[in-house]
């Protein structure tokens, strides 16, 4: 788990709202019914929520959209084939593409009935992410 914090602390520019509690990281978990990977708690615990280069994460500490569960919850409502194991942990923004993870950190595109893995962790995720920059 360090190694996406220490990712994450070498972002220029990066906005975070700021670490979260255990009773919010447990409380999370039990409004999604699921286990949310050890790299995404490891991310929650230290930032809560990230914004950097138009890349914005979901996370605690913050409200509306941007909340795991807000967003998770709002997708499960709109979308039929959401995976139901899985928190959103962006949206794309783009044709209705939002980007989640599963409980083993998986990283995947859902796009309506669509699901698609296309990492296999959070940490390389980021590192697409970041190269959106360059």
């Amino acid at each position: 788990m360090p190694d996406i914090i220490a990712k994450i602390n070498g972002i220029q520019e990066l906005w975070k709202a700021g670490g979260c509690t255990e009773q919010q990281l447990s409380d999370a978990q039990q409004a999604l019914k699921m286990v949310f990977p050890p790299e995404y708690v490891a991310y929650l615990r230290e930032f809560g929520c990230i914004d950097f280069f138009a890349t914005e994460w979901t996370g605690l500490n913050v409200e509306g959209n941007c909340n795991v569960v807000t967003m998770t919850l709002q997708e499960r409502s709109i979308n039929d084939d959401f995976p139901p194991k899985m928190l959103a942990l962006e949206n794309a923004g783009i044709d209705g593409i939002v980007i989640t993870v599963d409980e083993s950190g998986a990283v995947y595109k859902v796009q309506y009935d669509n699901c698609e893995k296309i990492y296999d962790s959070i940490s390389e995720y980021l590192d697409r992410c970041i190269a959106r920059k360059k």
